[in-house]
């Protein structure tokens, strides 16, 4: 394993150990090649002290400045490498392990050298310079309707012009599509399509209030999102005898399948079913692409009458078979996997349960297949029918129709305030300082003036009035308390305020344009090193970062920062629209894969440059993790709008509802541009892994947040998403995304919503102001508990929650105190879930370029200088490469590609 070179940081002793570490390992490996025993004794007798004492020093010195950046998540991987090496390396040595099991030891060798590989990578990258001594859019008008024709009652076949999908499709995979700007993502099955015309047929079926309003739409309407190929491709056998069946919308799934079979020669048989002949679809075009067409109805007004698996089990008894796929009804399916059981034939079937993104991204999807869980989106949609839990489908399957039906006759939304609120509403809080300010040059004050000036207080919604509204909690500083704040500032001449800064702003120069009283000013200063200031006054942690190193805070408390930050971005967004400063266009084309804070930091600095950039997402509309991932009452979604707005204005292309990975893959997008960026975040939700997890009402904080924040289910039913909340919500976790669900949850009305956290407040990785504020807006704390099973009733819903009682052990060498279950137990009403402990690396891309080298979690390895990965001219930056981590450490990532790209741009 190749190492980072030496630097003159404090990062270079680390350097030094780790390869001094894989020199050892190699000696370790070779002792255990040749079975000598004493030696390899002695090496695992230094892997239990020596290395393992240099775990617990970085625990000490390195660990902490990991949370400090934000990279939270990282610092727990590595935490929990650091015990299983010790535990695995005592093991050992206390059994003699080493000679009875070699392959424990060899297990044990991988995983220190992956650990190592990791801290090299992306540990001491991130901390590189630290002080140990301190803490276009395609269709700007949508997606047009081509042909529109109905197949049989309530169902019909749309072709749309959507040339991204079309160039991806493969059989078996389906599309998100979402009519109109409020409605719904619906997933629909992609049935046919042209690549070089750019047009894609699917089938839809009138089923609820989206696809009953996609139903009224005609021939030359746009819809407005249509986002894919989502999902993997059928597993089609190469050789055999391929038997097709299909029930009702079943049929579109099955004809691009019949077409690649029937195209590479394979013999194709077909059976569609339905309940009478109007309910028969694509009968014509399945018998060209068959050699053999089979048609079953209820009753008997065409083809055979009676169901599919009785024409299956004849053709099964009389000739070989190498594959049966079944698309349709769960019951139809279940059939079919239930007939082909005991003969052994592969069963495929095809799943599209509940889902909003169809990226992996909200876990809403969530099937059970040989007794693991997986996401219909991502993983399937095609699974083993052998292997998947039908029952567990069907309870999931009618999970919104309740909502649905209420819809209808719904006028209001439960929670909220009866009207909207006004300026009249938001409180005003006058500025403070222990002296004559208004009568002073607040630029000429001296320091010993300077502090007597109180921190300034930012007004805040009253918690009685902002849990009925998702207007922004927090309010600006207004002009007087701003100067005032800025005045604060006492401009030292080492700013460690600025090393704090993940992006390096000036901090100094731009307070003191506000306290001169130039706020538009002090936001061109931002902007030269932040692309996104209105969203980073609001939502980094600036108490961990800038303000924690500022020198103000050493006697008092340090200058609001973040406040400051905020008030100037917020002057320039309200001012007429500006254009940065723009270099001569380069003739480069860039693409940026993610529009989140990485990827839209990296097509501002490059769109600055020159370059021609193009920002591909998968999501409707960009902001990534801004938009679905935090809600509006702290970062409203028109900010982000306004700051994507001026990279538009910069040239700046969007080309969304586009995955990378299957619309096209990462060697088509390198060959089409001269550069990419990876900013795709950290997505992939996980779930808790206890019995009774799949009860209906269980959420990921991704899908529940994304159901709020993206699609506006506190809308619901003037938007078309619904999200359900009952009396009594829980929310599993403590970070900021379990205050942000829990604060959504508590504006949509329920009796109560809690927190259950296996720690206590001092171990919570939120910020101090996000726990203050969910605690004013009634949510309760249950500290030191740990959920054991969901418990739910006989129509599939979770009731109760059954928690063990926690208790913490004793600090260990980091001075991290552990957490261990005591005898004790509680159970809370629970009748909606949502799981928010954290998020993985999607592998989707990963998946599909073999070149691209990735760490333990799935985070893509980078160059540490340059932030390029294993694939020439790709780089990458934010949570893709850190795991789930602050805005601000993203962006600060994306800057430095950004500058790496631009050097790299200048020699192709």
């Amino acid at each position: 394993m190749p190492l980072s070179p030496f630097d003159e940081t404090s990062m270079a002793p680390w350097h030094a150990f780790h390869a001094a570490a894989l020199d050892r390992l190699d000696h370790l490996e070779e002792a255990l090649a040749s079975r000598d025993w004493p030696n390899l004794t002695g090496l695992l007798r230094w892997v239990a002290t020596d290395l393992c004492a240099h775990n617990r020093a970085e625990e000490l010195e390195l660990l902490p400045l990991l949370e400090e950046v934000g990279a939270e998540a990282l610092c727990e991987q590595l935490l929990s490498d650091h015990q299983e090496i010790r535990e695995r390396a005592e093991s050992l040595l206390a059994t003699g392990g080493a000679r009875i099991f070699p392959e424990l030891a060899r297990e044990l060798l991988g995983l220190i050298r992956q650990h190592i590989g990791t801290e090299e990578h992306l540990m001491l990258p991130l901390l590189r310079g630290k002080s140990l001594n301190g803490r276009a859019d395609v269709d700007a008008e949508g997606y047009r309707i081509l042909e529109k024709r109905l197949l049989a009652p309530e169902t019909w076949s749309f072709i749309v012009q959507a040339p991204m999908v079309a160039r991806g499709r493969r059989p078996g995979q389906f599309l998100m599509v979402a009519p109109f700007e409020k409605s719904e993502r619906i997933p629909l099955t992609l049935a046919d399509g042209d690549a070089r015309e750019g047009w894609i047929r699917f089938i839809m079926v009138e089923v609820g209030a989206t696809t009953r309003a996609m139903g009224r739409l005609s021939a030359g309407d746009l819809l407005y999102a249509v986002a894919g190929p989502m999902g993997e491709p059928s597993e089609l056998v190469e050789e055999g005898t391929v038997v097709l069946v299909a029930g009702g919308y079943g049929s579109a799934a099955i004809l691009p399948a019949a077409k690649a079979l029937k195209a590479r020669g394979q013999r194709v048989i077909t059976i569609l079913g339905g309940r009478s002949r109007e309910r028969v679809l694509l009968a014509k075009e399945l018998e060209l692409a068959s050699d053999e067409l089979i048609v079953t109805t209820d009753d008997g007004t065409l083809g055979r009458k009676g169901i599919v698996t009785h024409p299956l089990a004849e053709i099964l008894e009389r000739e070989p078979v190498a594959e049966v796929v079944a698309v349709g009804p769960m019951p139809m399916m279940q059939a079919v996997s239930e007939a082909t059981r005991e003969r052994g034939i592969f069963t495929l079937v095809s799943l599209n349960a509940l889902m909003v993104d169809g990226t992996g991204m909200c876990g809403g999807c969530r099937v059970s297949v040989g007794g693991e869980m997986k996401f219909a989106c991502f993983d399937g949609p095609d699974f083993d029918g052998h292997k998947v839990d039908f029952n567990m489908l069907r309870m999931r399957q009618n999970w919104y129709k309740e909502d649905e039906t209420a819809a209808q006759d719904h006028v209001c939304n439960l929670g909220l305030s009866s009207h909207p609120v006004t300026d009249a509403d938001m409180p005003f809080i006058a500025p403070v300082a222990d002296l004559d300010w208004q009568n002073l040059d607040l630029p000429s004050l001296k320091p010993a003036q300077r502090m007597k000036i109180s921190r300034q207080v930012a007004a805040c919604q009253d918690p009685a009035i902002r849990v009925g509204n998702f207007s922004e909690v927090t309010l600006a500083l207004n002009a007087e308390q701003a100067r005032l704040e800025a005045a604060r500032c006492l401009d030292c001449k080492v700013p460690k305020c600025i090393e704090g800064c993940p992006v390096n702003i000036d901090i100094p120069a731009f307070v003191k344009r506000i306290e001169a009283g130039d706020p538009l000013g002090a936001a061109r200063i931002l902007k030269q090193s932040s692309s996104l200031p209105a969203v980073c006054g609001r939502v980094c942690p600036q108490e961990k970062q800038c303000e924690a190193k500022c020198v103000v805070g050493i006697k008092g408390e340090a200058v609001g920062i973040g406040r400051l930050e905020r008030f100037a971005a917020d002057a320039l967004l309200a001012a007429e629209p500006e254009t940065p400063p723009m270099a001569p266009a380069t003739g480069r084309k860039v693409a940026v894969v993610g529009a989140g804070p990485a990827g839209l930091t990296v097509a501002g600095e490059l769109a600055g440059k020159g370059h021609d950039v193009t920002v591909y997402d998968a999501l409707h509309r960009p902001g990534g993790v801004l938009l679905y991932g935090i809600p509006e009452f702290r970062l409203p979604n028109a900010i982000v709008e306004k700051e994507v707005d001026t990279l538009r204005r910069m040239g700046v292309k969007f080309v969304l509802n586009t995955l990378v990975g299957r619309s096209m893959t990462l060697a088509e997008l390198r060959s089409e541009n001269d550069a990419v960026f990876m900013g795709t975040g950290a997505g992939l939700p996980g779930m808790l892994g206890i019995p009774g997890e799949d009860f209906k009402g269980i959420y990921t904080a991704n899908e529940f947040l994304t159901r709020i924040n993206l699609m506006r289910a506190d809308l619901f039913p003037e938007s078309g998403t619904p999200v359900t909340v009952g009396r009594h919500v829980v929310i599993v976790g403590c970070g900021n995304t379990a205050m942000d669900a829990s604060r959504a949850a508590r504006r949509l009305g329920p009796e109560s919503v809690s927190i259950v956290y296996r720690r206590t407040i001092k171990e919570s990785t939120a910020r101090k102001e996000e726990l203050e504020h969910t605690g004013e807006e009634g949510v309760h704390f249950h500290f030191l508990t740990n959920p054991l099973r969901c418990i739910g009733n006989d129509k599939g819903w979770i009731t109760h929650i059954e928690c063990a009682v926690m208790e913490l052990t004793e600090p260990g060498p980091d001075g991290r105190r552990g957490v261990r279950a005591t005898a004790g137990t509680v159970t809370l009403p629970c009748d909606t879930l949502v799981v928010a402990l954290g998020f993985s690396v999607n592998p989707l891309i990963a998946q599909t370029e073999n070149r691209l080298e990735t760490l333990k979690g799935g985070v893509v390895r980078v160059d540490e200088a340059t932030g390029e990965t294993t694939v020439p001219g790709v780089f990458a930056g934010g949570d893709v490469i850190t795991g789930g981590a602050t805005v601000i450490l993203a962006m600060g990532q994306g800057r430095r590609a950004a500058e790496a790209m631009h050097r790299y741009l200048g020699k192709v």
